[in-house]
């Protein structure tokens, strides 16, 4: 038997990443894994949402997390977007159960699949699971460099989850307003 201790999902917040998502969820519990979770964005979207977030803090403090860091610089800026944006994706028992971590980074080497690599190797990763759509040629060609960059360049075994296919997480594994929302 192996372990799994350390899996990573990468994530654009998109349909097949949130599918993904759900089978690095279910991993992750299974194994008693920690979860992270990768969001790659342009230069310019990392800029921006430190900068939100920057405006968040002085105009409201009362909104940012307690035991949240709130020294103003951008890693710890980008650290509090992370965790408002986690919570979105994932149900406080999730949270908890996986230890789960959302990570955001700048596009700063062109590609979102290097930034995704480097993320793997920073956290000595064990799994990446990624999820992709089916599209026509053009978008396949496109949507599915970022997925070809990390199956090609992991250190590590990645599953791919297509989206739509068919679901291999049981319906009693997942929340319940998950099933509801699939029937």
């Amino acid at each position: 038997m192996f372990a799994l201790n350390r899996i990573l999902v990468p994530t654009n917040l998109g349909e097949p990443s949130r599918a993904a998502l759900r089978y690095g969820v279910a991993f992750a519990q299974k194994f008693g894994a920690q979860l992270y979770v990768v969001h790659v964005l342009s230069e310019q979207e990392y800029e921006n949402a430190i900068e939100t977030e920057r405006v968040i803090e002085e105009l409201l403090p009362e909104a940012t997390p307690a035991g949240a860091p709130t020294d103003g610089s951008p890693s710890s800026l980008a650290q509090n977007a992370a965790r408002e944006r986690l919570a979105e994706l994932l149900s406080a028992e999730e949270l908890q159960e996986t230890r789960a971590e959302l990570i955001i980074r700048a596009n700063t080497s062109g590609h979102a699949g290097d930034e995704i690599i480097e993320c793997i190797r920073e956290f000595d990763v064990e799994l990446v699971v990624i999820g992709t759509h089916r599209h026509g040629f053009v978008e396949e060609m496109l949507a599915r460099s970022v997925t070809r960059k990390v199956v090609r360049n992991a250190p590590c075994p990645v599953l791919i989850v297509r989206y739509p296919e068919r679901e291999f997480v049981r319906p009693d594994d997942l929340p319940q307003e998950d099933v509801d929302a699939a029937n």
